[in-house]
C-alpha cells in the first residue's frame, strides 16, 4: 500500500496517516510506503497518476476553518475521479523550534499554523525577537527542515518535526487554543475502493445551486425534513464569476441508507449539479 501526503517527513499529515493505519488491517507495517509531496494538489495528482493508493490531506481546522486548497481539489474537474473513503482527527500541538534562539531573524510555517499562533506571534515572539520576519511555507515540516539549515530561521512545527530535524524546542504549545485538524482520506475512482456502512458514517457532496431566491433553503430542507444532521456546509467560489459559489456539504449517514438516498434524490432535483464525494466512517473524537 502506498499513501501520498504533504511532505517532507514530520508533517501533521504524516501523523494523520499513522493514525489512520492503526485503525486498518494492513498487514505488516513494512508493506506500507509513505510518499511525500510538496502541495495538496500534488497529492491529488499522485492518485490520478496511480503513484499511490490513498492520499491523506487536511480539510479543516477547529480554529482556522477550512483548507482552501483541499476544497479546490475536491471541486475541480479531476474530483470526478476521486472519492473520500475516510477521515482522521489530529490534535494540533505547535512548538517554536530552531537550532538556537540567539541568531533567529525569521520564523516560518504553514499559513494555517501561523494563523493558529497569531496571539503568540504578536504578544510574545515579536517581543522576544525584535524585527522578526514571518513567512509562510508549504508545510510545518518544510519549515522545520529550513530551520535545520540555518541558525537564523525558526519554525512553528510539531514536536515530531523538531525531533526529525534535530532542532531544539524553544516553546511548547504556542497555538492560541487547543485545536484539532480533520484530514480526509482520498482514493481514485478507478481503484474501486468502497466503504460499507458501519452505522456511524458521513456522506460528503458538492452542489451547485440554481440561481433563484431560497435555493439553498430548499436544499437544506431535504435534509431537515428527514432529520438528517449536517456536520459541515461550506461555500467555495465556483471561479466562474463574482458571487458565484458551490457548496460542500457533509451529513451524518451513509449513501447506501434509504433516508440518505431519498434526501440526495430530492437535492438533485433542486440543484444545477450534485456530485457525491464519498461515504465513509466517521472519525473517533
Amino acid at each position: 500500500m502506498k499513501i501520498g501526503i504533504l511532505g517532507p517527513a514530520g508533517t501533521f499529515s504524516e501523523t494523520a496517516a499513522e493514525l489512520w493505519l492503526k485503525g486498518k488491517e494492513v498487514g505488516k507495517r513494512e508493506n506500507v510506503e509513505i510518499k511525500y509531496y510538496e502541495t495538496i494538489f500534488d497529492v491529488s495528482e499522485s492518485l490520478l497518476r496511480k503513484e499511490v493508493d490513498y492520499g491523506i490531506v487536511p480539510i479543516e481546522n477547529s480554529l482556522e476553518g477550512s483548507v482552501g486548497e483541499t476544497l479546490d481539489v475536491l471541486s475541480s474537474e479531476n474530483a470526478e475521479e476521486m472519492r473520500i473513503v475516510g477521515e482522521v482527527l489530529v490534535p494540533i500541538k505547535i512548538c517554536l523550534v530552531s537550532q538556537s534562539v540567539a541568531k533567529i531573524r525569521k520564523v516560518v510555517s504553514h499559513p494555517h499554523a501561523l494563523a493558529q499562533c497569531k496571539q503568540f506571534i504578536r504578544e510574545r515572539l515579536k517581543v522576544m525577537i525584535k524585527d522578526v520576519e514571518i513567512k509562510s511555507v508549504d508545510s510545518t515540516a518544510s519549515a522545520a527542515k529550513l530551520a535545520s539549515q540555518s541558525e537564523e530561521i525558526a519554525a512553528l512545527a510539531s514536536e515530531e518535526a523538531a525531533r526529525r530535524y534535530g532542532l531544539n524546542i524553544l516553546e511548547e504549545n504556542v497555538q492560541d487554543k487547543d485545536s484539532v485538524t480533520r484530514f480526509v482520506v482520498l482514493s481514485s475512482l478507478a481503484s474501486g475502493i468502497k466503504t460499507a456502512p458501519t452505522g456511524k458514517d458521513k456522506t460528503s457532496v458538492l452542489i451547485y445551486l440554481k440561481d433563484h431566491p431560497g435555493a439553498l433553503y430548499d436544499v437544506l430542507g431535504e435534509f431537515a425534513q428527514r432529520g438528517i444532521n449536517l456536520t459541515k456546509i461550506e461555500s467555495r467560489p465556483s471561479k466562474r464569476a463574482m458571487g458565484d459559489y458551490m457548496f460542500h456539504i457533509d451529513c451524518e449517514g451513509h449513501i447506501e441508507e434509504e433516508e440518505i438516498k431519498e434526501a440526495l434524490k430530492g437535492v438533485e432535483s433542486k440543484v444545477a449539479m450534485l456530485k457525491i464525494q464519498g461515504a465513509y466512517p466517521m472519525a473517533r473524537k
